[in-house]
């Protein structure tokens, strides 16, 4: 397998999982929208604050939640993932949000990512019941 291939997959594997922590460096960051920072987030985040991240966002939604892949491109050490997830807000909103995520890889490891998302709909969603 490619190193391009296996990248790929393993962007793959990590979106599928439940525990996305085993998939990340210890110094892994991630970069959010500005936007998100503006609701109480930070914009950037570093080792166990991605963690945190990763479990604290699960909570956010129902657990039937969905995942539909519209494309995944790599080159060299990027990977792009394009998807939607479907689902219900634990607030009880129906959700149907649609990501652009860039990850750096690092070996074995995700080490760096980029979330491309409509904050405003999230923000929206999260809110009571509409």
């Amino acid at each position: 397998m490619s190193d391009t291939a296996r990248n790929k997959q393993l962007v793959l594997d990590f979106w599928a999982s439940d525990d996305k922590t085993t998939f990340v460096t210890d110094d892994v960051r991630w970069h959010l929208p500005i936007s998100i920072a503006r609701n109480g987030f930070a914009e950037e985040l570093q080792g166990d604050d991605v963690r945190a991240l990763f479990r604290g966002g699960a909570a956010m939604y129902e657990r039937d939640r969905t995942w539909e892949i519209q494309h995944v491109v790599a080159e060299d050490d990027l990977v792009t993932l394009h998807c939607t997830m479907h689902g219900r807000t634990v607030s009880g909103n129906d959700y149907h949000g649609s990501y652009h995520m860039l990850f750096r890889i690092d070996g074995d490891r995700i080490a760096e990512g980029w979330e491309f998302l409509d904050t405003a709909y999230v923000m929206e969603r999260m809110g009571p019941p509409q």
